[in-house]
């Protein structure tokens, strides 16, 4: 019994072993340069308060919204790495009815460019897992406008503002085989300056990759992304406050290079 149970032992061993050294092969953990492209198909939920008044921006406009989205990725040595990352989603909605003959309309159109710098504490031919600073800038901007008969059209900036927000974030990357990975990540802060802006934002996403050949591959993810802004000092009473959230699946192409 004792015997078999060694056998046993010894195989597993044997098996797990010739799976980490199949899986050190993986080039998505040894790209020195890496570019990951596709679409985000986003479910979105915005809203802003404006001198105490709530207005959700998804009474007028689409509540999912598919747009481009890419990262990047550059080792610069074994275990220090730099992120980037954009995406970017116009929604635009006009001759909503209203009454008496009256027609409204919105857009809001977000941009979110990303950087960070990042420091892998484990870094073996499989795993990755570190830590990343950086910042995420956000640019908001949002039109309400209304055509009145007799009046003609109304229309007013409801904002137009940039955001820098300093993020932190735990990454890791994990090799499953010659050709198959996981990788996610999780960060968010928020930044606190006095009486004129507090913000803070959350972020998530998990992505499973394919890569068939050595500069090339396929990958699933999910991407999670909400935040929020208090501006105090626009000119608008008691300021405003915005909320929003994007979430949803990502498809992509990656293309891979050096090692």
């Amino acid at each position: 019994m004792l015997k078999r149970s060694a056998i046993a032992t010894a195989v597993s061993l044997v098996l797990l072993s010739a799976s980490a050294q199949a899986a050190s092969t993986n080039p998505t953990l040894h790209d020195q340069f890496s570019i990951r492209a596709g679409g985000f198909n986003a479910n979105i939920d915005t809203s802003v308060t404006i001198d105490g008044e709530k207005f959700n921006f998804e009474d007028v406009l689409d509540d999912n919204v598919s747009t481009g989205n890419i990262q990047a990725l550059w080792r610069v040595t074994n275990k220090l790495r730099i992120n980037f990352g954009f995406w970017s989603v116009e929604r635009d909605e006009s001759d909503v009815p209203g009454t008496g003959g009256a027609t409204a309309g919105a857009s809001f159109d977000t941009s979110y460019l990303s950087a960070a710098v990042g420091y892998s504490f484990i870094r073996s031919d499989t795993s990755e897992f570190g830590v990343d600073l950086g910042g995420r800038r956000i640019i908001k901007k949002s039109e309400l406008g209304a055509t009145v008969p007799g009046a003609g059209n109304i229309s007013f900036t409801a904002f137009d503002n940039s955001y820098l927000l300093p993020t932190i974030g735990l990454y890791f990357n994990q090799a499953l085989s010659p050709k198959w990975s996981i990788a996610g990540r999780f960060g968010g802060v928020g930044l606190d300056l006095g009486d004129d802006f507090k913000g803070s934002v959350i972020e998530a996403n998990a992505a499973i990759e394919f890569r068939p050949w050595q500069n090339f591959g396929l990958g699933l993810a999910y991407m999670y992304n909400s935040a929020d802004a208090t501006l105090n000092n626009v000119g608008r009473g008691n300021g405003l406050d915005l909320e929003w959230e994007f979430q949803g699946p990502v498809a992509y192409l990656t293309l891979g290079f050096g090692s």
